[in-house]
């Protein structure tokens, strides 16, 4: 085989894959997300605690995408620090959902 069928077999392979800098830019597009979820989930939280109202539920969404983010993390980098914040924000994000339905049962 010579370069050129290389690669065009490569391309073909590729072709409904992403590159590196298309791969680059839609991992960056989830952080890009999770900061608009977050200001959306304080600026109600905000909200409610001045209209003298719970916020779990936002609370709860939050330390979620947390947990799940920095044990995402562990997996994938193996920092003890990743573990026990996943830990930890997992049993937030518990406990907030757990109050809002004792809350607003």
């Amino acid at each position: 085989m010579d370069k050129k069928e290389i690669l065009d077999k490569n391309k073909k392979q590729n072709r409904n894959s992403l590159d590196e800098r298309e791969q680059k830019i839609y991992n960056s597009s989830f952080g890009i997300g999770a900061v608009a979820v977050g200001v959306l989930c304080a600026v109600f939280s905000i909200f409610r605690l001045c209209h003298h109202q719970m916020f779990y539920e936002f609370a709860s969404i939050i330390t979620a995408y947390l947990c799940t983010t920095f044990l995402y993390q562990y997996k994938n980098i193996r920092k003890t620090i990743y573990l026990i914040s996943g830990i930890l924000t997992g049993i937030a994000a518990v406990l907030t959902a757990l109050l809002f339905f004792m809350v607003n049962a």
